[in-house]
């Protein structure tokens, strides 16, 4: 799994959240981070801040959508930005994601929870 979330205190978190939870997660900054990750090594799953420096969440989610490896790949979105503003919610859908999450309301154990469903119990621990 790749957390992309360009706060390191709150990708720390999330990422201590998620191992603890028996996934194996790498963390990076920003879609350049991502795209580097993937080229390591494909993830099962993407979890992804809207607002990251250089390119929006749905700009960066248009570009795994494009590449063949990670064409299919479930992405979750998790943001405080509002989702209903200026369509992006509506975007990111389109573009496949699974879910906005809003980070205010979603702690790390929800997360996990999420993930588990989208992934199947087997994924974690």
């Amino acid at each position: 799994m790749i957390i992309v979330d360009d706060d390191a205190a709150t990708a720390e978190m999330y990422r201590l959240g998620l191992e603890a939870a028996g996934y194996s997660v790498v963390v990076a900054p920003d879609a350049e981070g991502l795209f580097r990750a993937i080229d390591r090594a494909t993830p099962d799953i993407i979890v992804l801040d809207w607002q990251l420096p250089g390119m929006r969440g749905d700009e960066i989610l248009q570009h795994i959508r494009i590449d063949h490896r990670t064409r299919a790949l479930p992405v979750f979105m998790l943001s405080n930005h509002l989702g209903d503003q200026d369509g992006a919610i509506d975007r990111v859908f389109l573009a496949g994601a699974l879910a906005w999450l809003e980070k205010a309301k979603t702690p790390p154990s929800l997360l996990a929870e999420r993930v588990t469903e989208a992934l199947g119990p087997e994924a974690g621990s």
